[in-house]
């Protein structure tokens, strides 16, 4: 007993960065990243290519596909959830649902060409890997305070543009010197070595972070079965008022992120359709994209610790609005770059503070299930968007007026986060109000 508590204390006076706990939790957000940076936004490209028929009813396809797959995984995110916190156990969830994904991942270039197969593993691994990062970001309160949870998110989100980055260099290599038109048949290929680096770095992740939920958990005293999971999800929700202030947050996420994935799975398409990109041009902006969301995520999570998480927000809903509008209206040669670097600015930094408020506003003992609702309430959006887009694409022929339609959704989110009651002043003074578990 007396042995350990000095330990603890002296831990606590490590620099935040190099306290193991966060730096485990990182490695794994770069593990994640490596899939999340390549696969949802390219595969579009790879699907339209083995997709045999009319380029159009592919695109509908691929939207009905990824609209699928991330509906599947919202609703199965907050059972897994709560089934992580009545268990009082995470590492068997997350390690299994990695592993699903890296292997459908590797997979993928054994049936290129083949649109169905190609479809069918793409579904299992983005479901995998969303369910993966919903109960991994349930961590974040166990891995630093309160005070700290602004800069630890952005950190950890910071450190997945490295993984992001690994993936596009190397795709980026395998794309040199080939003809403009072969470059989609490459990609399956990029995605295997995106698999590789998604096993490599996840391993030391979870193997730092293993045990970080301690089995006496006091959701943990007796075993819990997936129904009744289900059954404390609708507890959950027929007491929404006595978790209000996360449920009403979420609805104000739920229309930002609706926004967020709908450009994660069209922008590639928009770009190539109304600036003519090829896939190793759209390569090197989504690698420009990371290079300059990096210090921005960093940075934007200490500003959140200082400024406030709600004026944080509202600065990069901004910035986010008039970048959807540059890419909507704008032409030339350069509208690309300069799209790519806003979004970089808050595409991923927004994520970030959006993680670190809910985690301001959950009860640490059911994190896991209240962060599984917030995926849930991201991936049901999800699978909104992207068949909202291709609708009103497809019915006005333009592209630009679809874009347009996503800047209401900025609006009411921004709405609806001013009723919100975000314990800012806590975080942002660092006045320590919760120790991590």
């Amino acid at each position: 007993m007396t042995n350990r508590r000095p330990a603890a204390r002296r831990s606590n006076r490590l620099p935040l960065w190099v306290a193991r706990p966060v730096v485990a939790w990182a490695i794994y957000d770069v593990a994640s990243s490596t899939y999340a940076a390549l696969v949802p936004t390219f595969f579009g490209v790879v699907f339209l290519a083995a997709h045999a028929g009319d380029p159009a009813i592919a695109q509908a396809r691929w939207g009905g596909i990824a609209a699928v797959s991330l509906l599947v995984a919202g609703l199965l995110a907050p059972v897994v959830g709560a089934w992580s916190d009545r268990r009082g156990r995470w590492f068997g969830p997350v390690a299994a649902a990695t592993t699903l994904c890296i292997a459908a991942t590797l997979a993928m270039p054994g049936v290129a060409g083949q649109a169905l197969a190609l479809a069918a593993l793409f579904f299992v691994a983005q479901v995998s890997q969303i369910l993966a990062a919903a109960v991994y970001d349930s961590l974040l309160v166990r891995v630093t305070s309160s005070r700290h949870v602004g800069r630890v998110s952005g950190f950890g989100w910071a450190c997945g543009f490295v993984g992001g980055i690994a993936s596009l260099a190397a795709a980026l290599v395998l794309m040199r010197g080939t003809p403009d038109d072969a470059q989609a048949a490459l990609l399956p290929y990029a995605f295997l070595v995106a698999g590789l680096l998604y096993a490599l770095f996840a391993v030391p992740g979870l193997a730092g972070l293993r045990g970080l939920v301690p089995a006496s958990s006091s959701n943990a005293a007796a075993p819990a079965s997936l129904a009744d999971a289900l059954r404390g999800v609708a507890t959950t929700l027929r007491r929404w008022r006595e978790q209000r202030e996360p449920f009403r947050f979420l609805l104000a996420y739920y229309l930002f992120n609706d926004v967020l994935v709908t450009l994660v799975f069209f922008i590639a398409i928009v770009l190539r359709a109304r600036f003519g990109l090829t896939v190793e041009g759209l390569l090197w902006l989504a690698l420009l994209y990371h290079v300059v969301a990096l210090p921005a995520t960093l940075a934007f999570g200490l500003v959140a610790d200082h400024w406030g998480q709600r004026r944080t927000i509202y600065l990069q809903v901004a910035i986010l609005g008039a970048a959807i509008a540059l890419l909507a209206l704008g032409s030339g040669a350069g509208v690309p770059v300069a799209v790519i670097v806003l979004l970089g600015l808050v595409y991923g930094s927004l994520q970030a503070v959006c993680r670190s408020t809910l985690a301001l506003l959950v009860d640490e003992h059911r994190s896991a299930e209240i962060f599984g609702f917030n995926a849930m309430a991201g991936r049901v959006s999800a699978a909104i968007g992207p068949m909202l887009f291709g609708t009103v694409a497809a019915t006005t022929g333009s592209q630009s007026f679809a874009l347009l339609s996503l800047l209401p959704f900025l609006l009411a989110g921004a709405w609806v986060l001013g009723a919100v009651r975000i314990p800012e002043a806590e975080a942002a003074s660092g006045t320590p109000d919760r120790e991590p578990g």
